[in-house]
C-alpha cells in the first residue's frame, strides 16, 4: 500500500506554456488571428501586405498588450523595455535592447541584440532571422505575429 502510495506521489504534470505539436490541418495562428480580427483591422493588415508595399506589421496576439499593431515602416526598428524603443514592450521578461527588426529592399529580419531571454521565431530560438507572413515572434512573455512580405509566404504554409 505504501509503495501504490509513493507512485501516486511522485506523478505529476507540468505545463510549461508549450504549444503543441502542429497537426496536418491545422490552422496557422496567423489565419487564426485574421478569422476573428474585425474587418477595420484586416483592411489595415491587407493595406500593408499589397504588393509592392514596403510596410509591415507586428500584432500582439497573446500576453501583455494583445491587440496592439506595431507599423514596421522604417528600415531599422528597435524592440525593447526602454522607452525610447520603437516598440515598446513593457515587462521585466523583455530587455531594454532585445531586438531589431530591419529592412533589406523589400524583406524583414529580426536581429537579437544579445538579450538574456532571447528572441523566437516559430518557437525557434534565432539570433538573426529573415520574417515570413505569419510568422509567430515572441520576445519575453509577448507573442506577436509578423504580417507583411505575403509575396514571400502564404499564410498556413509550413517550412
Amino acid at each position: 500500500m505504501a509503495a501504490a502510495e509513493n507512485e501516486r506521489e511522485l506523478t505529476s504534470t507540468l505545463n510549461l506554456g508549450l504549444r503543441s505539436i502542429e497537426t496536418p490541418g491545422e490552422i496557422s495562428p496567423a489565419q487564426h488571428f485574421l478569422q476573428k480580427v474585425e474587418p477595420s483591422i484586416r483592411a489595415i493588415i491587407d493595406e500593408v501586405c499589397a504588393t509592392g508595399s514596403r510596410k509591415a506589421m507586428l500584432v500582439i496576439h497573446r500576453g501583455p498588450a494583445q491587440g496592439s499593431r506595431f507599423l514596421l515602416d522604417s528600415d531599422d526598428t528597435s524592440i525593447g523595455r526602454s522607452p525610447e524603443s520603437d516598440v515598446f514592450f513593457d515587462d521585466v521578461t523583455v530587455s531594454r535592447k532585445h531586438a531589431r527588426i530591419q529592412r533589406h529592399n523589400d524583406d524583414f529580419a529580426i536581429v537579437d541584440s544579445q538579450s538574456l531571454n532571447g528572441t523566437y521565431v516559430n518557437s525557434v530560438s534565432i539570433t538573426q532571422q529573415v520574417l515570413h507572413m505569419g510568422d509567430e515572434l515572441q520576445i519575453g512573455k509577448f507573442h506577436a505575429l509578423f504580417f507583411g512580405n505575403s509575396h514571400i509566404k502564404s499564410l498556413g504554409e509550413k517550412k
